[in-house]
This record gives structure tokens, C-alpha cells and sequence, in this order.
């Protein structure tokens, strides 16, 4: 038995991967490279899977595989759309094949415990799409996650108690209170603290325009109160959601999760 020393699947050696993916959950991030605002960097998105799914995989002994760090194209009411330069996007059919293909491969390799932890909210559904499609001929079971899923309603409400407005949707929320806090919590040094910006569009239709109005796009990026993201904020939500998970895989496979 070799030693296995790191729970991110991308610093193991083979054999060290070997000897621990059989009956370990293995956790794959799916992110995205998009703008958020002039106080966050391009990689949101993947840092806040890959975070979540290492603290996650610390605590039900799993592994994480390397992040996919490119999501499905940003829609003009919940990331700006690609107008905003640095934003890089994949068809919907380019991402229901990679994560596909990742997949394939780590149940080929003994992983029959997936979670696909999602950062960027336009993914969710070609990674559905994705595994339904696996399981027409493959093995394993998963668990399909978004970090705003997990949050407790009731933390969630707390948490927009003091911002004026409230919670305004998670697609409005883009690079606003919650993206900001989290950062704050996993990357403070990635933080722009002297560009957070209150932002939004000037109008959030119930529909969708194609192609958008200029009016539908926050101009900074930014398309909520992110001046009132604290690192305590992110604190209680990674809390919360952390919770959140590992009490649901425990639920669904807990023959694999230590006591």
C-alpha cells in the first residue's frame, strides 16, 4: 500500500490513486473562466468548486479530481454574456462531452461515487445530460450539486437580512454579496477590496432577449451589493453548505463515508 498524503487527485501519483479511488467518493468541480465585476478574478467560479469539494472530500476521506475550469456560455442576466473580455465559454455540447469523457474514465479507474460540484450556474443541466447519458451504458451513481442549492433558506435569508432589497435571485447575486464573501473566505488575496462596487442592471426582464439589450448588462460586471460581503458572510455559508453536502452523501452512500 503506497502512502497517500493529499485529497486533490491531480498531486497523487498512479498508484497512490490507485489505492484509494476504489469506494472513495470522488468530487469533480466544474467551474468556468468569467467576469466577475472589477473586484473578482476570472476563475470564481472554479476556485469556489474546487474549495468546497477539497473541504468536503477532507471530511468523507474522498478525492478530488482537477477542476474542468471552462462552463457552458454566460447569459447576459446572470454573468454578463461574452461581451465582457476574459470571458471564455464552451458549447453546451462541448461541456456535456468533456465531463462525459472525465467521468468515463474515473469509473473506468474504480470510482463508482461521483459528486460533479458545480460553481458556474449556467452548467447545471449539461452535466445532468451528461451522466444520464453515462449511465445508458455505464456504471456508478452521483450526486449533481450547486453551492447555492446546498445553502439553508433560512441562513441564506439571514444573511441578505441588513442588504437593502434582500436576496434578489441567485442569477442577479452574480460577483455580489455571496461570490464576494467566498472568495473573501478561500482566496482574500485575489480580492479586489478597493473595486467592490454596489452594481446591476438597469432592468431584469421575467424573459429572456436574444440578443440582450444593453440595458439588461451591468455595466462594472458586478450585478448586486457586493459592498456588503464580509469574510464572516463566507465563513457561514461554507459552513452551512459543507453541512449541507456531507450530510446528504452520508444519507445517500454511507457505507463509504467514515464514522
Amino acid at each position: 500500500m503506497t502512502e497517500y498524503c493529499s485529497v486533490e487527485m491531480g498531486e497523487l501519483t498512479w498508484e497512490e490513486f490507485a489505492d484509494h479511488v476504489d469506494g472513495s467518493v470522488v468530487f469533480v468541480p466544474v467551474g468556468s473562466t468569467e467576469q466577475h465585476g472589477p473586484h473578482l478574478p476570472l476563475n470564481v467560479d472554479t476556485v469556489i468548486a474546487t474549495e468546497f469539494s477539497k473541504r468536503a472530500a477532507q471530511r468523507v476521506d474522498g478525492l478530488v479530481a482537477p477542476p474542468l475550469p471552462y462552463g457552458f456560455k454566460s447569459q447576459a442576466g446572470s454573468g454578463g454574456g461574452a461581451d465582457f473580455t476574459g470571458t471564455t465559454n464552451l458549447d453546451g455540447e462541448t461541456l456535456r462531452r468533456l465531463f462525459g469523457d472525465v467521468v468515463g474514465d474515473l469509473v473506468a479507474d474504480g470510482a463508482t461515487n461521483i459528486v460533479a460540484f458545480n460553481g458556474h450556474y449556467e452548467n447545471e443541466y449539461f452535466l445532468r445530460e451528461a451522466v444520464d447519458l453515462h449511465l445508458e451504458e455505464g456504471d456508478g451513481e452521483f450526486i449533481i450539486a450547486s453551492w447555492w442549492d446546498l445553502l439553508s433558506p433560512d441562513v441564506r435569508d439571514d444573511l441578505f437580512s441588513e442588504v437593502p432589497g434582500g436576496f434578489p435571485g441567485w442569477a442577479t447575486e452574480h460577483a455580489g454579496v455571496v461570490e464576494t464573501a467566498l472568495m473573501m473566505q478561500f482566496r482574500p488575496e485575489l480580492v479586489r477590496e478597493d473595486r467592490v462596487v454596489d452594481d446591476g442592471p438597469d432592468r431584469a426582464p421575467p424573459y429572456v432577449v436574444k440578443p440582450a439589450r444593453d440595458d439588461q448588462i451591468a455595466s462594472t460586471g458586478a450585478y448586486y451589493k457586493a459592498t456588503y460581503a464580509t469574510p464572516e458572510i463566507g465563513e457561514r455559508v461554507v459552513d452551512d453548505v459543507l453541512d449541507t453536502l456531507v450530510e446528504g452523501i452520508a444519507h445517500e452512500w454511507g457505507d463509504v463515508v467514515p464514522e
